[in-house]
């Protein structure tokens, strides 16, 4: 596989997101999930933590200008690959045979939505609706 011109910064960028995890207070031990970098947009966008997907799936959802992007941890013992459901204001998520929806905070054009698994993380992509136009 080919280097990518920034594998080390992001491989640095994990390594202090873990250090700084395992030195925080507290009972339980944080987990990190996953991590979307968004450059570009120029605005602030806004972030939501959800509460635990059923059945231990957690997702996070961050929402910008044009986009509304979730994450999701996997447990690496699917026996078959997830898929993806997109509806208006909804994503399905299929995980062995079980469906998990995640609501969305606007509108979504299902013809400019993807996801993506790498390392154990769902990575969804969805432009919203510009209902401007």
């Amino acid at each position: 596989m080919a280097k990518e011109p920034n594998d080390d910064v992001f491989r640095n960028l994990a390594k202090a997101m873990e250090e700084m995890i395992r030195n925080m207070p507290g009972d339980e031990t944080p987990r990190f999930i996953g991590c979307t970098i968004i450059s570009g947009s120029g605005d602030d966008g806004r972030v939501f933590h959800m509460d635990d997907f059923e059945d231990d799936f957690d997702y996070d959802i961050v929402e910008d200008s044009t986009h509304i992007y979730i994450t999701l941890e996997l447990s690496g013992e699917e026996s078959a690959t997830p898929s993806v459901k997109f509806r208006e204001q909804e994503v399905r998520v299929i995980i062995d045979g079980r469906d998990f929806d995640v609501s969305l905070p606007s509108p979504i054009d299902l013809d400019d939505c993807k996801f993506g698994i790498k390392n154990g993380v769902m990575d969804i992509i969805c432009r919203k609706l510009d209902l401007d136009n």
